[in-house]
């Protein structure tokens, strides 16, 4: 089956009809993760996801097409983890900031935690069209639910209505994708708290949104 159709068109193969098939395509990403992570996309040999996987070599074309594949199935985890920060599910956090200061916090704990697989994700997309098509696709859904935050928090007074929702979301989201890369492939001595927490600021202020007055500002570290 063809990776890839043009434009929405595009499919990935189905995942095997048996628990022991799902175990063993499991592992092959598992392996493949630690492999990226350590030689790259360009140096990654399928062989040597294979050995990771503790799997005949042959076994790899049961599961994945290619290299390129076994990557873009990687990556589709690594989205379905960053999914809970785009989530709109109604929770116990009212307040518009206090609900950017925790996506901004789990977004920043899921890059860093994934950091190598992360970084060569962008590294890829430079070279890649079809991880390039997939790192678009998540970065739009990100700043589509953001400019429809931002919609919600302008027709009820909360955010300053002479934002214009689309062009703010898209500046925004890529303001933190930009620190989260930056951080990751230059090592600064950055907190974490610190960082989501200014970042979150950031966002509140250039939309207008108030900041509880109880809000107790990370300490310097």
């Amino acid at each position: 089956m063809a990776l890839y159709a043009r434009g929405s068109d595009r499919v990935t193969r189905p995942l095997p009809p048996t628990a022991r098939g799902r175990r063993s395509r499991q592992a092959l990403l598992d392996a493949a993760r630690e492999v990226f992570a350590r030689d790259g996309f360009a140096d990654a040999r399928i062989t040597d996801i294979a050995d990771a996987a503790g799997a005949a070599h042959g076994s790899f074309y049961r599961y994945f097409d290619s290299k390129e594949e076994i990557f873009v199935a990687l990556l589709r985890d690594l989205i379905d983890e960053l999914r809970p920060v785009w989530s709109e599910s109604a929770d116990e956090l009212t307040d518009p900031y206090e609900r950017l200061l925790r996506a901004n916090r789990v977004y920043l704990e899921t890059y860093r935690a994934n950091q190598p697989i992360m970084i060569v994700w962008e590294q890829v997309a430079t070279l890649n069209e079809h991880v390039e098509q997939l790192r678009r696709e998540s970065n739009d859904k990100f700043a589509e639910r953001i400019e429809r935050a931002i919609v919600r928090w302008q027709s009820d007074g909360t955010a300053d209505p002479a934002i214009e929702p689309k062009t703010a979301a898209s500046a925004l989201t890529g303001m933190l994708s930009n620190f989260a890369y930056r951080w990751s492939v230059r090592e600064p001595d950055f907190d974490l708290d610190t960082a989501a927490e200014q970042l979150s600021l950031l966002w509140a202020n250039a939309l207008g949104l108030r900041v509880p007055a109880n809000h107790a500002p990370a300490p310097n570290r």
